[in-house]
């Protein structure tokens, strides 16, 4: 199986560096300083799951018609760089083609279908916390590192399967779902909270936690994607606040979202996911007559984050 890796952050190196570990038959479309680095030294991986390891790729360039068709593409950009994905994607696709995003969002095949040529796109989610140290050497410090991955219509080809196979041979646990949808809400849950949160209050999950009214904010917030999820016929589990807020709890006081880096590394706005993670559960709540005012004045606030 031929495996393309798109977007070398943190997720799509992680993960790379799995599958390259692993053997697979693995290609990453990375430029820059990234690509520069990464061919002179190899990726180095630093893991909590995997250990500490360099590997090399079959391939790599940022010139699709080099690599030809591919039979699995992992989407690991940022979500505000779908439009040029698929410009530099549409090379390496056919109608077999399986596109597996990975991309912070809820149900991120609605916004890639209309990008994209005829394929599978089906919807995915990581559970993993990892960063880019430098170019060429990314760090994984908390999460399992699961993949869970399907077609939103429950239909999920072949090809998913044994990718699945794949990804565990690599040491990443995997599993193809027939019910994409709930988890895909609930990984938002989990993320956007958190990235609201960050926003809302300008800080890590230590400052958030310091506040007095912390446990009914987070609870409002993370309220707000249930509702939202119920609205479009996703029901989540009974004790789901309950388990997010004792898990918000047990955060390392440092931890930040990739939004909230982005922010504070003083990137713009519209050059980060704001508009992914926290203008989509507005225009989403507001479709079906959600309120969400919490992941709205995050977003605000989000406009005004400096380091």
């Amino acid at each position: 199986m031929k495996i393309l890796i798109f977007g070398m952050g943190g997720i799509g190196n992680f993960v790379g560096g799995a599958l390259a570990k692993a053997g697979a038959d693995v290609y990453f479309y990375v430029r820059g300083k990234k690509l520069e680095a990464i061919k002179k030294e190899g990726l180095h991986v630093t893991s909590e799951i995997l250990g500490d390891f360099t590997v090399r790729p079959r391939g790599m360039g940022q010139e699709g018609k080099i690599f030809g068709k591919m039979d699995v593409i992992i989407l690991a950009c940022k979500g505000n760089g779908r439009a040029q994905a698929r410009r530099d994607m549409a090379p390496m696709i056919d109608k077999e083609t399986v596109v597996l995003p990975l991309l912070n969002g809820v149900l991120v095949s609605d916004l890639m279908a209309p990008l994209l040529p005829p394929c599978h796109i089906a919807d995915g989610t990581i559970r993993v916390f990892s960063h880019m140290e430098e170019p060429g050497h990314v760090v994984q410090t908390a999460g399992s590192g699961k993949i869970v991955m399907g077609m939103k219509e429950g239909k999920n080809p072949p090809a998913l399967f044994e990718l699945e196979g794949i990804l565990r041979n690599a040491g990443i646990p995997a599993e193809v779902t027939d019910d994409i949808r709930l988890d895909s809400w609930e990984k938002y849950a989990l993320m956007g909270t958190n990235s609201a949160l960050f926003c809302r209050c300008d800080g890590p999950a230590g400052k958030v936690r310091k506040l007095e009214n912390y446990r009914e904010l987070a609870g409002e917030a993370v309220g707000e994607v249930i509702a939202a999820a119920k609205a479009y016929g996703v029901t989540f589990p009974e004790n789901y606040k309950k388990d997010y807020l004792a898990l918000f709890d047990s955060l390392p006081e440092d931890t930040i979202t990739s939004l909230y880096r982005d922010l504070k590394d003083g990137k713009k706005v519209e050059d980060t996911e704001t508009e992914m993670i926290l203008g989509r559960m507005g225009e989403m709540g507001k479709k079906k007559g959600v309120e969400t005012p919490c992941f709205k004045e995050a977003w605000e606030r989000a406009r005004g984050i400096r380091r």
